[in-house]
């Protein structure tokens, strides 16, 4: 992936969600999020389930984007309308989802607004951390966290390390914040 490709999917998103800004979330998914999953190279339905079944909450749900290897789903990506801000509670069913499923990789959006997820699993705990909160716009400037969701990142175990800088970055930048 390159920064012209990520460009050019933002100018072209950015146009469709100007002339439909109340678009609901079908629309939204067909408009703009499909081409997102394209541009991290995950393609329906050779790689990609619409609308996969998970147990959450003591229901089955629908995750709207299952993005599978070898049969298994290892990412997951919960779509919102253009209409509709994404908020905790949306974080939280992406999570939940997650965690159901053991699926490290989640990415939630509403075309505008891209949230990146992580389920991270250490000695003692299993949690779902927000990797990243970016805008349409800002998405050239955070290739990183976008290589990181790509599908050969993923299928290679690269993402792993990607995040992990990432990761290791956040806390460098906290802890200089703090111990001035």
């Amino acid at each position: 992936m390159n920064r012209d490709a990520v460009r050019e999917y933002v100018e072209k998103s950015d146009a469709v969600l100007e002339s439909s800004p109340q678009m609901d979330e079908a629309n939204t998914k067909a408009a703009v999020l499909r081409d997102f999953l394209e541009l991290l190279d995950w393609q329906i339905p050779e790689n990609t389930q619409l609308e996969y079944s998970v147990e959450a909450f003591g229901q089955t749900y629908k995750v709207d984007y299952a993005l599978i290897l070898d049969g298994t789903p290892v990412a997951f990506l919960e779509a919102k309308g253009a209409d509709t801000a994404l908020t905790a509670d949306h974080d939280e069913q992406l999570s939940s989802y997650m965690m159901n499923k053991n699926v490290n990789y989640g990415i939630l959006s509403n075309g505008k607004q891209y949230r990146f997820f992580q389920r991270r699993v250490d000695t003692s705990n299993v949690n779902v951390q927000k990797v990243g909160d970016v805008t349409l716009e800002n998405l050239p400037n955070r290739l990183a966290v976008l290589q990181a969701y790509e599908k050969e990142a993923i299928e290679s175990g690269e993402s792993e390390k990607i995040l992990g800088r990432i990761n290791e970055l956040r806390e460098a930048r906290r802890l200089l914040k703090e111990d001035k």
